[in-house]
């Protein structure tokens, strides 16, 4: 018998994006796709010396799994397109600088990528 919690993480893949997603331009290299995303962000701390302490982290999108196939995981210099106020921006994927990966799962059943990118246009 399953349990509730279980019965909803069945049913929570691509709802999120569903709900709140934005569309957006996945690219790596001559590969182009559109597939909804839902916008977020990490935060990430760093204090150098005692002196003050910085807070940064640009974008994160997280993004299906299923919505990669055309590239599988995501990879450093891979850009994201997006529009925002009739202009188009782009967000590239890369390391925060803090040991943290480019990306990670965002779900323990590994079904949504959580993508750390650095707004370049």
């Amino acid at each position: 018998m399953s349990t509730l919690f279980a019965r909803l993480q069945d049913w929570m893949p691509g709802r999120a994006q569903q709900v709140g997603g934005v569309e957006v331009t996945y690219t790596r290299g001559g590969t182009t796709r559109t597939i909804t995303a839902v916008v977020g962000r990490t935060v990430f701390s760093s204090q150098l010396d005692g002196g003050p302490r910085i807070e940064f982290g640009d974008r994160d999108y997280l993004i299906e799994s299923s919505d990669m196939t055309a590239f599988g995981d995501p990879a450093i210099g891979d850009r994201i397109t997006e529009t925002l106020a009739g202009s188009q921006r782009v967000w590239e994927v890369m390391t925060p600088g803090t040991g943290e990966p480019a990306w990670r799962w965002s779900d323990p059943q590994h079904t949504r990528y959580r993508v750390h990118t650095t707004q370049v246009s």
